[in-house]
C-alpha cells in the first residue's frame, strides 16, 4: 500500500509518497505485486495533481476540489497499469526482470479488472445508500441497517452472519460525509478522459500537456464540468464507463 503526504513550511511545499511494501528476503522476491503497482500509480496521481496545480489561491489548490473531481487524476493514471504497452515497460519476470510479462497475461489482467463489475458497482451503491442514511438519521444501528440494505441491493445476497462490514468502511466517517457517491462519479469522468484522449496513444505528449494545463492546473478554481468540457471538447459522458464494465465482463 502507498500513501501520499503534504508538508508545508515557511518557504517550501513538499508532496511525497510513503509506500509500505515487503522487503526482499531470502527465498522471497522483493518485486511489487500487481495491486501494489496499481496503488502506487493511484497515489502518484494525487502527487502529480498537487505538483501541477496552478490555482492562484490555496483554497483551490491540490485536492481542494469538488468531491466528484478529487479522484480523477489518480484514477486516470491507474489505466496505464492495464495496457499492454505500459505493462511491458514496467514489468519483469521475477527470475529474469529483463523479460516482460506476456501478451496473454496483459489481457488477463484487463479482464480481471472488470470481472464481476456490475456486482462491484452494486456494492459501491450499497455503501452510498448506507452513507446517506447514517448522515441523515439519528440513532442508527449501523449493523442492522447494513443487514437490511445488503440483500435489497446485492441481488438478494444476505450479509454474512457474525460480521460488521460497516466497521471497515472509513469513507462513511472520514472526509466523505454523505458524499461517498462522488467516488463513482470520479470513476465515470476518469474513464471518459482515458477512453477519449489517452487510450489510442498512451505517450502522446500533446494530450498530456493539455491534461496538465486544462485539468490539473485549474484545481478547484473552476467548475469541474466546465474544466472537463474544455479538455474533452464536449460535456462528459457516462458511455465510456458503461462500455468498460461490459466489454470484458461477458
Amino acid at each position: 500500500m502507498a500513501h501520499y503526504h503534504t508538508v508545508v513550511n515557511d518557504k517550501y511545499l513538499w508532496h511525497y509518497l510513503s509506500p509500505k511494501y515487503k522487503k526482499e528476503m531470502v527465498g522471497t522476491s522483493g518485486l511489487l505485486r500487481f495491486p501494489e503497482v496499481v496503488s502506487l500509480f493511484h497515489e502518484f496521481g494525487h502527487v502529480v495533481q498537487h505538483i501541477c496545480n496552478r490555482a492562484s489561491f490555496a483554497r483551490f489548490s491540490g485536492l481542494r476540489v469538488d468531491p466528484d473531481f478529487v479522484e480523477i487524476p489518480a484514477l486516470v493514471l491507474e489505466n496505464w497499469c492495464y495496457e499492454s504497452f505500459s505493462l511491458k515497460l514496467i514489468s519483469g519476470f521475477h527470475q529474469d526482470i529483463t523479460k516482460p510479462i506476456s501478451d496473454e497475461m496483459c489481457k488477463s489482467l484487463k479482464r480481471w479488472r472488470n470481472s464481476f463489475s456490475m456486482l462491484k458497482l452494486k456494492q459501491e451503491i450499497l455503501y452510498c445508500l448506507f452513507d446517506q442514511i447514517i448522515h441523515s438519521t439519528d440513532n442508527v444501528d449501523i449493523v442492522e441497517l447494513f443487514k437490511h440494505l445488503h440483500p435489497k441491493v446485492m441481488l438478494g445476497l444476505p450479509m454474512l452472519e457474525g460480521t460488521n462490514p460497516a466497521s471497515c468502511f472509513p469513507r462513511s466517517a472520514i472526509g466523505f460525509e454523505a458524499a461517498c457517491y462522488s467516488r463513482i462519479w470520479s470513476e465515470v469522468f476518469a474513464t471518459d478522459i482515458f477512453a477519449s484522449k489517452f487510450c489510442d496513444d498512451l505517450v502522446n505528449h500533446h494530450v498530456g500537456m493539455q491534461f496538465r494545463n486544462k485539468v490539473l492546473a485549474m484545481g478547484g478554481a473552476k467548475d469541474p464540468i466546465e474544466i472537463l468540457s474544455d479538455f474533452l471538447g464536449r460535456e462528459p459522458s457516462i458511455n465510456a464507463f458503461i462500455d468498460s464494465k461490459t466489454k470484458y465482463s461477458q
